[in-house]
């Protein structure tokens, strides 16, 4: 294993020397140049989008890894959405909020956040993947409102109901399997309301998370296809964050609100609990010791906060007390 993985190491070095840009477009959308669609990817997963709601099969992980998300997106929101100080053990704390699930798959955090109390737009590039979302949802009553799913790319939604429309945006597992992902992250940013959150997760670009979900994943203990994943598409949390802080130079971007990356967690795989858990730095030590916590999957909460009207005063209040001090120079020199 650690000769493995020393080989891994100096392997993914190498191919982490070249800095990761935004990837050729494969075929063009009507909102523009920069399309996040990746042809084949979206392949990909339509070919399999009769296993998304089979956990023993190439999604099985995902649904391990659903009740661990959505409990962080749960808390997330009750701390840092406008309904924070609200009650941590209401039943549904999403209720009456608008949030959306970009590249929804077969719907499982979807159908998550709708049992929340959210009114869910799922959207996803593949109509397999919304056809299977869609009929699965069918089977339950209690889905039977306020979920609704489309074939549609983030930036033609956005050009369909324009910015600010949502609560909060959700995209997991997703920024590594699209093109041009700065500007994915900045449409998905543009579609949050002022005081909104969006969350995103996927997985950083390093050695250990090339060890452990291509080596042995793909390779060794076939848990998802050979070719499910690509390296040199995983982005690292200073990436992420760099694409989080261009999305403020958006022109949907409003004047009076910033950007603020709130919570920062890795996210990993627990082989001998065979469970998931959001790492923190008291845990990764005991319990995933392949690495930092945040070295596999993390995911990231980026607030749309409005600026207080405090926030401008030292700023007047410099400029104030710096022509004070002009006038009394001037005034001296009489």
């Amino acid at each position: 294993m650690l000769i493995s993985f020393q080989a891994a190491s100096r392997h993914v070095s190498r191919r982490m020397a070249v800095p990761l840009v935004s990837q050729a477009v494969k075929f063009s959308v009507s909102a523009g140049a920069y399309s996040s669609v990746n042809a084949d990817e979206v392949a990909k997963f339509a070919a399999a989008s009769h296993e998304w709601w089979d956990p023993k099969g190439q999604f099985g992980m995902l649904h391990m890894m659903n009740p661990v998300r959505m409990k962080y997106i749960r808390d997330v929101f009750l701390k840092y959405s406008p309904a924070a100080g609200a009650d941590p053990n209401v039943a549904r704390p999403l209720e009456g909020k608008k949030v959306l699930d970009v590249g929804c798959g077969g719907g499982l955090l979807s159908e998550s956040l709708r049992r929340l109390g959210a009114t869910v737009t799922g959207i996803d590039a593949s109509s397999e993947n919304v056809a299977m979302a869609t009929h699965h949802a069918s089977l339950d009553p209690m889905l039977q409102e306020n979920l609704a799913y489309r074939s549609i790319t983030v930036e033609n939604l956005l050009q369909e109901v324009g910015a600010s429309h949502f609560d909060m945006v959700c995209s997991l597992e997703v920024i590594e399997h699209v093109n041009n992902q700065d500007v994915f992250i900045q449409n998905c940013m543009d579609l949050v309301k002022p005081e909104g959150l969006a969350v995103f997760s996927t997985i950083n670009r390093t050695p250990t998370s090339y060890l452990l979900t291509i080596l042995m994943a793909e390779h060794v203990l076939r848990w998802v296809p050979p070719g499910t994943h690509d390296h040199s598409t995983y982005v690292t949390p200073s990436e992420l964050e760099s694409f989080v802080r261009a999305a403020e130079r958006s022109p949907h971007h409003p004047a009076n609100c910033s950007l603020d990356i709130v919570d920062t967690r890795g996210i990993a795989y627990l082989p001998l609990e065979n469970k998931w858990q959001v790492l923190d730095s008291s845990t990764v030590a005991s319990k995933f010791p392949f690495g930092g916590d945040l070295d596999m999957n993390y995911v990231m909460t980026v607030v749309k906060r409005p600026f207080k009207e405090s926030d401008a005063k030292p700023a007047e209040t410099d400029i104030g007390a710096a022509t004070m001090g002009l006038q009394r120079e001037s005034l001296s020199g009489l």
